[in-house]
Parts: C-alpha cells; structure tokens; sequence
C-alpha cells in the first residue's frame, strides 16, 4: 500500500500564485503592462485564443490548489478533538 504524502505549503502557494497571475481578468492589465512589445502585439491578436488558455490554467491549478489545501486539511490532526 502506497501512502501519499502531504503536499508541502511551497506547491500550495506557487499553485495559487499560478493562478493569480493566469486569471483571465488580468489580461487587459498585462496587455497594457507589456504596450509596445512583440508579446503584447500577439497577445492582442490572439486574444480569443489567449483568454481560453489563461481561463484552463486559471481554472486547472485553482483546483489543484484548494484539493492539495484540502488533502493536508484532512491529513493534519483537528484540535477539536
């Protein structure tokens, strides 16, 4: 029997920091952040496409977040016992 271990605060944080910056609502924000750069050019050409990418990452590792919060959440002793 294989036990997993407790996801360490350090995946917890980059996963929610993933998120943060990968959230569809940023986009204009980076858009104009990056104004005057090749990158900015792309990302407003493809902005559809950009959005649906962001919006997947946003969502993919938001929910990996709360489920490795959740796990050591379960895995650690409740003090209401």
């Amino acid at each position: 029997m294989r036990t997993q271990a407790t996801p360490s605060p350090l995946k917890r944080y980059l996963l929610f920091g993933l998120a943060f910056v990968t959230c569809p609502c940023h986009l204009p924000i980076l858009l104009a952040v990056l104004a005057g750069t090749g990158l900015a050019g792309a990302l407003s050409q493809y902005f559809g496409l950009v959005f649906l990418v962001l919006s997947v990452v946003f969502v993919a590792s938001l929910s990996l977040g709360f489920r490795s919060l959740k796990e050591a959440e379960r895995k650690t002793p409740s003090l209401r016992e």
